[in-house]
């Protein structure tokens, strides 16, 4: 800033002091961006080795604010735009809107690396990043119904960007970490942490919540004398809050898109625990495992000879004898994970039998519901047995048919 006294600071002056005001906002984001990521150093001991490098580039964008406030100079009246039609009213007070930047940061493949044990945070939430710019702040925990007038912001646009990028992160830390899962179980995974249930869900344990600014219907008692959301519907806005203050949390900073992807990571860690510790064990010790529901983590292609369906078929199979397998009923939710649950059920024809069901299995997919329906035929030994004695009698007449 020039070194005039303040006798020459005049109210013409005064216009500027808005500029100063956002290169001061921009070193106080800085600092605190800083802070936050000390504080993750500080829980979570094993990223230590990153230290140095997250303290150069906070120390870039530090000092490069401190000069923009050092190099600012008072502009003359004349000079001070009108603020544009894009202004934004937030509580009692005009903001403008933040700059975001030209195009929306994409997270380069460096940062989308796969989950490990370590990454499983050891107690609980890992701390939430802020939101750096006030506006989007607001705008990330504010109901439609809740603002002033139409060109006011809400959550709904950061809700739609804020989606995507929680479907591409997730789904990248998915094919890095399971890189033998099939695609039908990557995206039931995937569906677990992106789901309404599970967003709205971390809303509510994080408290956003509770700074949220929602239409009186959606309170726990409603409005008074009138209508009350219904629980889906609830569920659904915290989940949509979540997304926007994921948005919010990425433009609203440079350095926020790997802030939130470090955070997301340690999150799903966390949600997905069992599934990283067995994918962990698998690649240690080289056994496929079953993710999550007994299906098989190499898809059911590495060793077919494993394949409960293979077995079967070994076993009670013949010439014009017929293993089928069909769905029985709808799929209902699963309970832990609110995803569909298939049954399939297996059926012999042959041996002299009609459509007989020699067993049932649930599944995520039907492919694993059938694998499932094929094994516990095959743990009915006796059954087995019984259709194994008439296999082998009906090849030993044929042999002695063939003999003569």
């Amino acid at each position: 800033m020039s070194k005039r006294s303040f006798t020459e600071f005049s109210a013409q002056d005064s216009e500027s002091v808005p500029q100063i005001l956002e290169h001061a906002d921009e070193l106080l984001r800085a600092a605190q961006a800083l802070k936050y990521d000390l504080e993750a150093f500080h829980t979570n001991p094993g990223q230590g080795s990153n230290v140095l490098s997250v303290l150069q580039r906070h120390n870039q964008r530090i000092q490069a604010a401190t000069r923009l406030l050092g190099q600012a100079e008072i502009e003359p009246s004349d000079q001070v735009t009108v603020p544009s039609q894009k202004a934004r009213r937030l509580g009692n007070s005009q903001y403008t809107v933040p700059i975001l930047p030209a195009g929306l940061p994409v997270p380069p493949p460096a940062t989308l690396t796969r989950w490990t044990p370590q990454d499983i945070p050891p107690g609980g939430l890992p701390p939430l990043p802020p939101v750096l710019d006030p506006v989007l702040e607001q705008a990330a925990l504010t109901h439609s119904g809740k603002v002033a007038r139409p060109t006011d912001m809400s959550y709904e646009r950061l809700e739609w960007i804020g989606d995507a990028y929680l479907y591409l992160i997730s789904s990248a830390f998915i094919f890095q970490t399971f890189p033998n899962l099939a695609t039908g179980r990557s995206a039931q995974l995937r569906e677990k942490l992106v789901k309404n249930e599970t967003l709205s869900t971390y809303t509510t344990e994080y408290g956003l919540n509770m700074r949220a600014r929602f239409p009186a219907e959606f309170d726990l008692q409603g409005r008074v004398g009138g209508s009350q959301a219904s629980r889906e519907k609830r569920k659904k806005v915290l989940g949509d809050i979540f997304e926007a203050y994921v948005a919010a949390a990425i433009l609203g900073d440079p350095d926020g898109l790997p802030r939130v992807v470090t955070w997301l990571k340690a999150l799903w860690a966390g949600s997905l625990s069992k599934e990283i510790q067995n994918e962990y064990k698998s690649q240690a010790t080289g056994v496929p495992h079953a993710v999550e529901n007994g299906e098989s983590n190499n898809g059911g292609n590495a060793n077919q000879d494993l394949n409960p369906k293979v077995v079967l078929a070994k076993a009670i199979g013949g010439k014009d004898v017929k293993i089928v397998y069909e769905s029985l009923g709808e799929p209902k939710k699963a309970k832990d994970s609110g995803l569909p649950m298939y049954t399939v059920g297996v059926f012999l024809n042959g041996w002299g039998e009609t459509h007989l069901q020699l067993g049932y299995g649930n599944g995520l997919s039907k492919k694993e519901a059938g694998a499932k329906a094929a094994q516990r035929a095959l743990d009915n030994k006796k059954l087995i047995k019984k259709f194994e004695t008439r296999r082998r009698d009906f090849q030993a007449a044929l042999d002695a048919q063939n003999g003569q």
